[in-house]
Protein backbone atom coordinates (compact mmCIF):
# COMPACT_ATOMS: atom_id res chain seq x y z
CA UNK A 1 0.00 0.00 0.00
CA UNK A 2 1.39 3.40 -0.93
CA UNK A 3 2.37 5.68 1.89
CA UNK A 4 0.16 8.71 1.32
CA UNK A 5 -2.06 10.95 3.39
CA UNK A 6 -5.58 9.51 3.28
CA UNK A 7 -8.97 11.08 4.07
CA UNK A 8 -11.05 8.97 6.46
CA UNK A 9 -14.04 9.30 8.73
CA UNK A 10 -13.57 6.60 11.37
CA UNK A 11 -10.72 4.87 13.19
CA UNK A 12 -11.38 1.67 15.15
CA UNK A 13 -8.59 1.26 17.71
CA UNK A 14 -7.51 -1.84 19.56
CA UNK A 15 -6.60 -1.33 23.24
CA UNK A 16 -4.12 -3.92 24.53
CA UNK A 17 -0.60 -3.46 23.19
CA UNK A 18 -1.84 -0.78 20.81
CA UNK A 19 -2.66 1.97 23.31
CA UNK A 20 -1.51 0.34 26.56
CA UNK A 21 1.35 -2.13 27.18
CA UNK A 22 -0.55 -5.14 28.49
CA UNK A 23 1.81 -7.88 27.31
CA UNK A 24 4.54 -6.58 29.62
CA UNK A 25 2.37 -7.57 32.60
CA UNK A 26 1.80 -11.07 31.25
CA UNK A 27 5.47 -11.51 30.37
CA UNK A 28 6.42 -10.47 33.89
CA UNK A 29 4.03 -13.13 35.22
CA UNK A 30 5.44 -15.72 32.83
CA UNK A 31 8.98 -14.98 34.01
CA UNK A 32 7.95 -15.31 37.65
CA UNK A 33 6.09 -18.55 36.91
CA UNK A 34 8.97 -20.14 34.96
CA UNK A 35 11.47 -19.20 37.69
CA UNK A 36 9.28 -20.75 40.37
CA UNK A 37 8.76 -23.90 38.30
CA UNK A 38 12.52 -24.20 37.88
CA UNK A 39 12.98 -23.84 41.65
CA UNK A 40 10.52 -26.70 42.03
CA UNK A 41 12.66 -28.88 39.77
CA UNK A 42 10.60 -28.55 36.60
CA UNK A 43 11.97 -27.40 33.24
CA UNK A 44 11.22 -23.67 32.88
CA UNK A 45 11.02 -23.67 29.08
CA UNK A 46 8.75 -26.70 28.97
CA UNK A 47 6.59 -25.09 31.64
CA UNK A 48 5.97 -22.04 29.42
CA UNK A 49 5.23 -24.16 26.37
CA UNK A 50 2.69 -26.16 28.37
CA UNK A 51 1.24 -22.97 29.86
CA UNK A 52 0.50 -21.62 26.38
CA UNK A 53 -1.10 -24.92 25.40
CA UNK A 54 -3.31 -24.99 28.49
CA UNK A 55 -4.20 -21.30 28.27
CA UNK A 56 -5.22 -21.51 24.60
CA UNK A 57 -7.41 -24.53 25.36
CA UNK A 58 -9.15 -22.55 28.12
CA UNK A 59 -9.64 -19.57 25.81
CA UNK A 60 -11.50 -21.87 23.44
CA UNK A 61 -13.56 -23.22 26.33
CA UNK A 62 -14.19 -20.13 28.46
CA UNK A 63 -13.21 -17.17 26.31
CA UNK A 64 -11.22 -14.28 27.79
CA UNK A 65 -12.69 -14.30 31.30
CA UNK A 66 -10.13 -13.10 33.84
CA UNK A 67 -10.32 -16.34 35.86
CA UNK A 68 -8.85 -18.18 32.87
CA UNK A 69 -5.23 -17.10 33.29
CA UNK A 70 -4.78 -17.98 36.99
CA UNK A 71 -6.54 -21.27 36.26
CA UNK A 72 -4.11 -21.97 33.40
CA UNK A 73 -1.11 -21.39 35.65
CA UNK A 74 -2.49 -23.67 38.37
CA UNK A 75 -3.38 -26.42 35.89
CA UNK A 76 0.09 -26.27 34.34
CA UNK A 77 1.65 -26.76 37.79
CA UNK A 78 -0.71 -29.71 38.41
CA UNK A 79 0.25 -31.24 35.07
CA UNK A 80 3.98 -31.25 35.86
CA UNK A 81 3.34 -32.63 39.34
CA UNK A 82 1.36 -35.50 37.87
CA UNK A 83 3.83 -36.44 35.12
CA UNK A 84 6.66 -36.33 37.65
CA UNK A 85 4.71 -38.30 40.26
CA UNK A 86 4.91 -35.47 42.75
CA UNK A 87 2.21 -34.49 45.21
CA UNK A 88 0.34 -31.28 44.44
CA UNK A 89 0.99 -28.69 47.14
CA UNK A 90 -2.20 -26.60 47.65
CA UNK A 91 -0.24 -23.68 49.10
CA UNK A 92 2.14 -23.64 46.16
CA UNK A 93 -0.71 -23.97 43.69
CA UNK A 94 -2.44 -20.95 45.23
CA UNK A 95 0.83 -19.01 45.07
CA UNK A 96 1.18 -19.88 41.39
CA UNK A 97 -2.42 -18.91 40.64
CA UNK A 98 -1.83 -15.60 42.42
CA UNK A 99 0.91 -14.83 39.90
CA UNK A 100 -1.90 -14.79 37.35
CA UNK A 101 -4.17 -12.63 39.46
CA UNK A 102 -1.37 -10.07 39.87
CA UNK A 103 -1.70 -9.27 36.15
CA UNK A 104 -5.14 -7.79 36.81
CA UNK A 105 -4.05 -5.86 39.91
CA UNK A 106 -1.51 -3.78 38.01
CA UNK A 107 -2.09 -0.77 35.80
CA UNK A 108 -0.54 -1.19 32.33
CA UNK A 109 1.82 1.49 31.03
CA UNK A 110 0.52 3.78 28.33
CA UNK A 111 2.06 3.65 24.87
CA UNK A 112 4.33 6.67 24.37
CA UNK A 113 2.44 9.81 23.39
CA UNK A 114 -0.97 8.15 23.40
CA UNK A 115 -2.85 11.14 24.89
CA UNK A 116 -1.45 13.60 22.38
CA UNK A 117 -2.07 11.23 19.47
CA UNK A 118 -5.68 10.46 20.38
CA UNK A 119 -6.37 14.09 21.21
CA UNK A 120 -5.22 15.11 17.73
CA UNK A 121 -7.15 12.35 15.96
CA UNK A 122 -10.36 12.78 17.98
CA UNK A 123 -10.65 16.35 16.73
CA UNK A 124 -10.74 15.17 13.14
CA UNK A 125 -12.22 11.67 13.21
CA UNK A 126 -14.87 9.51 14.83
CA UNK A 127 -12.89 7.23 17.16
CA UNK A 128 -14.14 3.82 18.28
CA UNK A 129 -12.42 1.49 20.73
CA UNK A 130 -12.89 -2.24 20.10
CA UNK A 131 -11.15 -4.39 22.69
CA UNK A 132 -11.10 -8.11 23.34
CA UNK A 133 -11.41 -9.53 26.84
CA UNK A 134 -13.28 -9.70 30.12
CA UNK A 135 -15.70 -6.73 30.27
CA UNK A 136 -14.89 -5.86 33.89
CA UNK A 137 -11.13 -6.00 33.28
CA UNK A 138 -11.23 -4.04 30.03
CA UNK A 139 -13.57 -1.37 31.36
CA UNK A 140 -11.28 -0.88 34.36
CA UNK A 141 -8.25 -0.52 32.06
CA UNK A 142 -10.05 2.11 30.03
CA UNK A 143 -11.08 3.98 33.18
CA UNK A 144 -7.67 3.90 34.84
CA UNK A 145 -5.82 4.77 31.63
CA UNK A 146 -7.81 7.97 31.12
CA UNK A 147 -8.49 7.04 27.49
CA UNK A 148 -12.29 6.88 27.63
CA UNK A 149 -12.83 10.55 26.80
CA UNK A 150 -11.27 10.16 23.36
CA UNK A 151 -13.75 7.57 22.09
CA UNK A 152 -17.30 8.10 20.86
CA UNK A 153 -18.06 4.40 21.38
CA UNK A 154 -16.35 1.56 23.27
CA UNK A 155 -16.92 -2.13 22.57
CA UNK A 156 -15.65 -5.00 24.73
CA UNK A 157 -15.91 -8.05 22.48
CA UNK A 158 -15.87 -11.79 23.17
CA UNK A 159 -14.40 -12.35 19.73
CA UNK A 160 -12.69 -10.15 17.18
CA UNK A 161 -13.82 -11.36 13.80
CA UNK A 162 -15.43 -10.18 10.58
CA UNK A 163 -18.93 -10.37 12.06
CA UNK A 164 -18.07 -8.19 15.08
CA UNK A 165 -16.39 -5.51 12.98
CA UNK A 166 -19.24 -5.66 10.46
CA UNK A 167 -21.73 -5.10 13.29
CA UNK A 168 -19.82 -2.01 14.40
CA UNK A 169 -19.80 -0.58 10.89
CA UNK A 170 -23.50 -1.31 10.45
CA UNK A 171 -24.50 0.19 13.80
CA UNK A 172 -22.81 3.48 12.97
CA UNK A 173 -23.75 3.42 9.28
CA UNK A 174 -20.09 3.45 8.27
CA UNK A 175 -18.71 2.71 4.84
CA UNK A 176 -15.78 0.30 5.13
CA UNK A 177 -13.88 2.41 2.62
CA UNK A 178 -14.00 5.29 5.09
CA UNK A 179 -12.94 3.25 8.12
CA UNK A 180 -9.57 2.10 9.43
CA UNK A 181 -8.66 -0.55 11.99
CA UNK A 182 -5.50 0.14 14.01
CA UNK A 183 -4.05 -2.64 16.13
CA UNK A 184 -1.06 -4.82 16.97
CA UNK A 185 -2.51 -8.29 16.33
CA UNK A 186 -2.51 -10.01 12.96
CA UNK A 187 -5.13 -12.50 14.16
CA UNK A 188 -7.50 -10.17 16.02
CA UNK A 189 -7.08 -6.82 14.26
CA UNK A 190 -5.47 -7.14 10.84
CA UNK A 191 -6.91 -10.28 9.28
CA UNK A 192 -10.57 -9.64 10.20
CA UNK A 193 -10.16 -6.15 8.73
CA UNK A 194 -8.57 -7.47 5.56
CA UNK A 195 -11.37 -10.04 5.14
CA UNK A 196 -13.96 -7.31 5.55
CA UNK A 197 -12.19 -4.92 3.21
CA UNK A 198 -11.52 -2.24 5.84
CA UNK A 199 -8.32 -0.21 5.67
CA UNK A 200 -5.80 -1.51 8.22
CA UNK A 201 -2.74 -0.35 10.11
CA UNK A 202 -0.63 -2.92 11.94
CA UNK A 203 1.73 -1.75 14.70
CA UNK A 204 3.52 -4.94 15.79
CA UNK A 205 4.23 -5.28 19.50
CA UNK A 206 4.84 -8.06 22.00
CA UNK A 207 2.45 -10.92 21.34
CA UNK A 208 1.99 -14.56 22.32
CA UNK A 209 1.28 -17.86 20.65
CA UNK A 210 -2.50 -17.40 20.47
CA UNK A 211 -2.06 -14.30 18.30
CA UNK A 212 0.42 -15.85 15.85
CA UNK A 213 -0.98 -15.81 12.33
CA UNK A 214 0.19 -14.77 8.87
CA UNK A 215 -1.36 -11.69 7.23
CA UNK A 216 -3.94 -12.60 4.59
CA UNK A 217 -2.51 -10.04 2.18
CA UNK A 218 -0.02 -7.19 1.94
CA UNK A 219 -2.77 -4.61 1.55
CA UNK A 220 -2.14 -2.77 4.81
CA UNK A 221 0.18 -0.27 6.42
CA UNK A 222 2.81 -1.57 8.84
CA UNK A 223 4.13 1.09 11.21
CA UNK A 224 6.76 1.00 13.92
CA UNK A 225 4.91 3.13 16.47
CA UNK A 226 1.54 4.61 17.28
CA UNK A 227 2.96 8.09 16.78
CA UNK A 228 3.53 7.32 13.09
CA UNK A 229 -0.25 7.06 12.59
CA UNK A 230 -0.33 10.86 12.59
CA UNK A 231 1.79 10.87 9.43
CA UNK A 232 -0.84 8.96 7.49
CA UNK A 233 -4.26 9.73 8.97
Amino acid sequence: MQKERIKIKTIIFDLDDTLIKTSKLYNRARDEFSSLMQELGFDSEESLIKLDEVDISYIKEYGFVKERYPLSLGKTYEYFCKINSEKINPVLKKKIEDIGWQVFRQIPELVDGVYQILDTLSKKYFLILATLGDPQVQEEKVRLSGLKKYFSEIYVLKHKNVEEYQNILKKHNLDKKDAWIVGNSVRSDLNPGLKLGVNCILIPYLSWKFEEEEPLSKNYLRLDSLEEVLNYL
